[in-house]
């Protein structure tokens, strides 16, 4: 079963400072207003740099319905109500069939680089999952 947005909001992932949000197909970034423009950063990287990754996993999400929820939280406290004894500024866990990526606050520039390598571990760790096979159909 995959996450639904009730179920995000009822998990202890969920923040209520997260009022804004970014879906580009299976990659869903959540953040305050206040982090608009990082979240931004976020999104258009996958879009320049990475395009057939994020093609990639809207191929995997369509068969698997899986989602990667990008949680900026707003301060280090939020962070660790959701991820406790987590000591990086990164931390990784499911929600269902979903994985959420958890950001510890803001951060320079210089992290982008592994924020977006989460989330390409993520991918390729989607991709190594057994596919369905379909056997065709019997005729009459």
């Amino acid at each position: 079963m995959k996450a639904t947005y009730s179920s995000l909001m009822q998990s202890k992932f969920f923040n209520p400072a997260f009022n804004s949000a970014i879906f580009d197909g299976p990659v869903r970034i959540y953040f305050a207003q206040f982090h608009e423009a990082l979240a931004l950063k976020i999104y258009f990287t996958l879009q320049q740099q990475y395009a057939g990754e994020l093609q990639t996993a809207k191929d995997l999400h369509r068969r698997t319905g899986k989602n990667i929820l990008v949680m900026l939280y707003p301060s280090v406290d939020a962070f660790e109500m959701s991820f406790e004894n987590e000591p990086g500024f990164m931390a990784i866990d499911d929600l269902y069939e979903d994985t959420i990526i958890g950001v510890r606050g803001a951060f320079e520039d210089e992290k982008l680089p592994s924020v977006m390598g989460k989330i390409m571990d993520v991918i390729a760790a989607w991709d190594r999952l057994p596919q369905p096979s379909f056997a065709p159909e019997a005729t009459l």
